[in-house]
């Protein structure tokens, strides 16, 4: 059973005891984050490990600060 899907149980359980309307699509879209599964080049993967290493974060952190830049870059994120 996936994450999502053991989510989606326990939250079925607690909100509507008997009861399973709620879907997978709903419990990811109520979600504060999610994860998102991206294929980078081995060269810009070994840019990206090299530079959360000598930044001290991981990887994923990296990835997330650097998205967030572009996009306020490009103004979509006010």
């Amino acid at each position: 059973m996936s994450f999502l899907e053991s989510l989606l149980h326990e939250l079925q359980d607690q909100l509507l005891p008997g009861d399973s309307a709620i879907s997978a699509g709903q419990v990811a879209e109520a979600a504060t984050s999610e994860r998102l599964n991206v294929t980078l080049p081995a060269g810009i993967m070994n840019r990206l490990k090299q530079q959360a290493l000598k930044e001290g974060r991981s990887c994923s952190s990296l990835a997330t600060f650097l998205i967030e830049d572009g996009l306020r870059r490009h103004t979509v994120i006010q």
